[in-house]
């Protein structure tokens, strides 16, 4: 398990060059979001999904974070440098908090979903989730909860993409 930060600084920093920037939010949709913004002399990030290779990073893309207080997931909507939809990435996390300095984090627990814009979702690293459990890096109790979280994007109304791209075009409205 990983903890991540929503301004990308733990891992982010190792590979590319960046500027994010958060804001919080209240009412339905209360947590925070951040934009981040790939500067040039950033490297590229290529990914292979469901048979696809695509383009995940690199100058001029964007990464919205969306990651909601009372939920045990984070989502970002990734950008390529024209403005285009890549992709829904939400990845699951076993608690979603504020560290020290106040800034959002959340505990990785391994398990990803992409959903791509037509629809198209994949779920990732199932084997990694298990392998946790199997090793006792996870509870029985963070492993059911992961599953639980999982299936309610799968089946709830995270998983409509003319939502999530209504939703995060607001949301993108606020760093413009």
């Amino acid at each position: 398990m990983r903890k991540k930060d929503i301004l990308g600084n733990e891992w982010l920093s190792k590979r590319f060059v960046f500027s994010s920037s958060m804001r919080k939010l209240n009412g339905e949709y209360e947590g925070y979001s951040a934009l981040i913004r790939f500067l040039p002399g950033s490297g590229e990030l290529i990914r292979n999904f469901g048979g696809k290779t695509l383009r995940l990073a690199g100058e001029g893309y964007k990464w919205l974070v969306y990651q909601p207080t009372d939920e045990n997931w984070a989502l970002t909507a990734l950008y390529g440098p024209n403005g285009e939809l890549i992709q829904f990435y939400f990845d699951i996390s076993r608690e979603n908090f504020l560290d020290e300095n106040g800034i959002p984090c959340r505990d990785d627990i391994f398990l990803d979903l992409v959903i791509s814009p037509d629809g198209e979702a994949l779920t990732k690293d199932m084997d990694e989730l298990r392998e946790a459990l199997d090793k006792r890096e996870i509870t029985a109790g963070d492993y059911e909860r992961a599953l639980k979280t999982h299936d309610a994007i799968i089946g709830g109304k995270w998983n409509n993409t003319e939502l999530l791209k209504e939703f995060c075009e607001e949301l993108l409205k606020d760093y413009v």
